[in-house]
């Protein structure tokens, strides 16, 4: 069976939900029944994300299978749930992820925001990661700034026994400045996790590669 990951970022809007829809199209493409999964999603929007999961799997599941729980409020998922007079539900969470492994495999689980992320109470993103017990893909920036948000994900993470697949670094923005020129090698230097490719923008370049290095 292939490997199911768990890909987070080191903050919102890093382009989780990019890179895991071209890492989903590759796999799709190599003709591998690979599914996406977006447990939670928060926002007016917030179901764009799984809706191009559901279009790239070629509509094989409804929407409330690749993404079981959808909060109304642009917050974190126990401010949504609170405002909303809801509880999240994780048992629906497991049950709905159990149902995936059955038919599709690799499975993305795309998160919402980063590891510190509350889905409830004194409950947070990467207690999820640990419960479904899934190696862990950090998306991040390639600009400045990254550094520091991409070490202290790492750190968490270790400290709660997450693993670590690797990194992804995704150009969110085009520009060629010397920070942008310098953190790819900077993270390999300093991460002591693999950094598994960096993907341009605006381009799917690389993607077979990371493909590669993900599921030999």
């Amino acid at each position: 069976m292939n490997q199911n990951y768990f890909i987070t970022g080191t903050d919102t809007g890093v382009g989780k939900t990019h890179v895991t829809a071209l890492l989903l199209a590759e796999l799709r493409r190599r003709d591998l029944p690979a599914a996406g999964f977006k447990p939670i999603a928060c926002g007016a929007g917030g179901r764009a994300d799984a809706q191009t999961y559901r279009k790239l799997m070629r509509n094989e599941v409804p929407l409330d299978v690749i993404n079981p729980i959808y909060l109304r409020h642009p917050v974190a998922p126990s401010v949504a749930a609170k405002l909303e007079g809801q509880r999240i539900d994780l048992d629906k969470i497991h049950s709905v992820f159990r149902l995936l492994t059955s038919d599709f495999s690799p499975i993305l689980v795309e998160g919402a925001g980063g590891l510190l992320v509350p889905i409830r109470r004194n409950y947070f993103v990467a207690d999820l990661i640990r419960q479904l017990d899934l190696p862990l893909i950090i998306v991040a920036r390639l600009g400045l700034g990254t550094l520091n948000h991409t070490l202290l994900t790492i750190r968490q993470a270790q400290a709660m026994k997450l693993k670590i697949a690797g990194i992804i670094l995704n150009d969110t923005t085009g520009r060629r400045g010397l920070a942008e020129r310098t953190n790819a090698k900077a993270i390999a230097e300093l991460a002591g996790v693999p950094l598994l490719g960096v993907v341009p923008h605006g381009r799917a370049t690389g993607i077979g590669k990371i493909c590669d290095r993900l599921w030999r």
